[in-house]
């Protein structure tokens, strides 16, 4: 197994959308799974959560693994309100 890289999340906003898309697209470079932790997030959109669905369907596509080591009450609700459970990985 190959080893995995970490994306921390605070905020995946409209607001920090750039900064957190060329983080991940680093991550896709990248190769092994990737470990995201989503315990600090107290706000989340839409476009944050299709970031996030979009960056774990091209993991997938490449066979890597994505492991949420923590998720937040506000991403959990929100992914759950816009039905992105499953494309997240969060169920």
């Amino acid at each position: 197994m190959e080893p995995s890289s970490a994306v921390v999340l605070t905020s995946p906003t409209i607001r920090t959308i750039t900064s957190l898309q060329s983080e991940l697209a680093e991550r896709l470079d990248e190769s092994g799974g990737v470990q995201i932790d989503a315990t600090a997030v107290d706000r989340v959109d839409t476009a944050g959560l299709q970031l996030l669905a979009a960056f774990v369907r091209d993991l997938r596509a490449e066979m890597r693994t994505v492991e949420w080591v923590g998720c937040s009450d506000a991403l959990r609700k929100a992914a759950t309100a816009l039905g992105l459970e499953t494309a997240l990985g969060l169920t």
